[in-house]
């Protein structure tokens, strides 16, 4: 199996940062933030990107607070999120929604599917939507499960341009077992799940609708050996 976890395979990578000029990394930055942001560019600017100021401070739900998180989401698999202190209510908001996402597609996979929240965090018009939805359905294509724990740490936004925002995120998968779907761990466990491949960046663009809330709508990530996954090895 060389699926890679919670990055599709239909995603391509990101460049590293440092290898890039800074024009072109501001061209991609642009790209992201442009297709996430593209429905409502017609609109125009208007304060709160012209929804009624409650609507906005109803949908822009904070981050937890600063520190670490455990989350059972399945029987024998948690989810440990590192919040970090982000004192800016919407750029919290989008950090919420991309470690919401994250945790609900591992529990679709610990629940065998039966789970399918994930779904409600995701444009279901993106491209986002169709990377979730095979990167699930491959688990259960597979009769597998996991059980161990994933992390997720350094969530930072980096951009925010308008109602478009980028969120990234380190992800470590090395505390993961793939298992059948009764729980009993497989002989054989993927290199995906093994060092240096378990610990890449995760990225995603993310688009605010008209109710204020911030749905995925662009996955992309960085994968040793390229320089910013490697900057989440600790």
């Amino acid at each position: 199996m060389t699926r890679p976890a919670l990055a599709p395979a239909t995603a391509a990578p990101l460049a590293s940062a440092r290898t890039l000029p800074l024009a072109a990394c501001a061209a991609a930055c642009a790209l992201l933030l442009s297709a996430c942001a593209a429905p409502d560019a017609d609109r125009g600017f208007t304060p709160g990107g012209g929804m009624e100021p409650a609507a906005v401070a109803a949908s822009e739900t904070p981050a937890s607070q600063p520190g670490t998180e455990t989350i059972t989401v399945a029987p024998g698999l948690t989810i440990e999120i590192e919040w970090p202190d982000e004192p800016d209510p919407k750029r919290s908001a989008v950090i919420k929604a991309f470690a919401d996402d994250f945790t609900a597609q591992w529990r679709a996979v610990g629940t065998s599917g039966r789970d399918r929240s994930y779904a409600k965090g995701i444009d279901p018009k993106s491209s986002a939507y169709m990377d979730a939805l095979t990167w699930v359905q491959g688990f259960l294509k597979d009769g597998q499960s996991a059980r161990g724990v994933a992390k997720l740490y350094a969530l930072r936004v980096p951009a925010v341009m308008g109602r478009g925002a980028e969120a990234d995120g380190c992800v470590d998968l090395t505390g993961v077992r793939l298992t059948d779907q009764e729980g009993t761990p497989l002989d054989r466990q993927p290199a995906w799940l093994k060092r240096p491949r378990a610990v890449f960046l995760q990225t995603a663009g993310l688009g605010q609708g008209d109710d204020g809330a911030w749905l995925i709508r662009l996955y992309r990530h960085a994968a040793y050996p390229d320089e910013r996954a490697k900057e989440c090895v600790r």
